[in-house]
């Protein structure tokens, strides 16, 4: 009954963030608004994105080095297969979805790897808002601001969450800096509990510090946060590409502040962000652009789909070749072991 409820109060968000989107719109000028869109802006951004897989494929391989060697091909299907996942369902499932995937097939610790996912959401959040910091303070972001106490909220709210990140990557470093100390700790910590839990205990704290020992030395911190601005670069050269297609006034530096919209929009467990991002995006252009609102539902719309629909055509077919269906996906991360029926991926070879 729980989960019946879980899913009744999801699609009750998603309804009613989709009709917020909605309600103001005019949906014979949206349709004119997608018609009237140009097409090489739409190719600029497929390709942008299309890049951004490949940065953070090149990212997560890097991340992955102390604890092993991962062919780029692997590397990047489980990434593609985690995005899709977290397209077409519920609760972000790709994030336990791809680290699973990468380590069944390449024999690496599942734990360690998904502590590299934990490192790389980190680094997510700490170059975006460094990159919204630098646009809004630095650059010329293109404000038309009509909600001067929206952008206020944002520039807050993001003062919160890099308050947090960076606090969270510096407990990160340390770790990995004194993992067999954390370790000794955890052990003495865990003496007066069960056997069972203690070992536990002690066996993730161990391949938590494994996943972040790429952090060990700032030189090695300072490369992984390259590769996360080049990814973030991308991802804004998409949003600023389709905004071209739609002749809306956004600079590429503003596309940051969009961005921090969007992040917000996205972490609502909306199957496939829908409604959330759709509302984020259009609140944000035309509290902040004073755009058009039919333009900018018309522009969310497409920059949506755009991020959905290949992803997700392309997950369909990495998982067919592996044996996978969606219903599988969802037994893989309640259960965390493969249902009956999936072939082992570490037997099968690197495409």
């Amino acid at each position: 009954m729980t989960g019946y409820l879980k899913h009744f109060l999801i699609l009750l968000v998603t309804v009613a963030l989709i009709a917020l989107f909605l309600r103001q719109a005019d949906l014979s000028a949206v349709g004119r608004e997608l018609a009237r869109a140009h097409p090489s802006g739409i190719l600029l951004a497929l390709l942008a994105s299309v890049g951004t897989f490949v940065f953070r494929t090149f990212r997560w391989q890097y991340l992955l080095l102390p604890i092993g060697q991962v062919p780029f091909g692997p590397a990047l299907r489980a990434t593609v297969i985690g995005f899709g996942a977290n397209a077409m369902l519920p609760g972000r499932v790709g994030e336990v979805l791809r680290p699973y995937l990468l380590a069944r097939k390449v024999h690496l610790d599942p734990t360690a790897t998904f502590a590299t996912i934990v490192l790389e959401r980190a680094l997510d959040i700490i170059t975006l808002l460094i990159l919204f910091a630098l646009s809004v303070s630095l650059l010329d972001a293109g404000f038309a601001v009509n909600d001067g106490q929206m952008l206020r909220a944002v520039q807050f709210g993001g003062l919160i969450a890099a308050a947090a990140a960076l606090g969270g990557l510096g407990v990160a470093f340390l770790f990995a800096g004194h993992a067999e100390r954390v370790g000794l700790v955890t052990e003495r910590l865990t003496r007066r509990l069960p056997a069972r839990v203690g070992r536990l205990a002690t066996k993730v704290v161990a391949a938590f510090g494994q996943g972040f020992a790429v952090l060990r030395t700032p030189a090695a911190l300072a490369l992984a946060f390259g590769w996360s601005v080049a990814v973030w670069l991308s991802i804004a050269l998409t949003t600023w590409a389709m905004a071209w297609a739609f002749a809306l006034p956004l600079t590429f530096a503003g596309t940051f502040t969009l961005l921090m919209f969007m992040a917000v929009g996205v972490s609502v467990p909306t199957p496939g962000a829908v409604g959330a991002f759709h509302e984020s995006v259009r609140l944000a252009l035309t509290s902040l652009y004073a755009t058009d609102n039919d333009r900018a539902v018309a522009y969310a719309v497409a920059l949506h789909a755009l991020s959905l629909i290949p992803v997700s055509l392309a997950t369909l077919v990495f998982i067919a070749r592996e044996g996978l269906t969606l219903r599988r996906i969802e037994d893989i991360t309640r259960t965390g072991a493969p249902p009956s029926g999936v072939r082992h991926l570490e037997g099968s070879q690197a495409r």
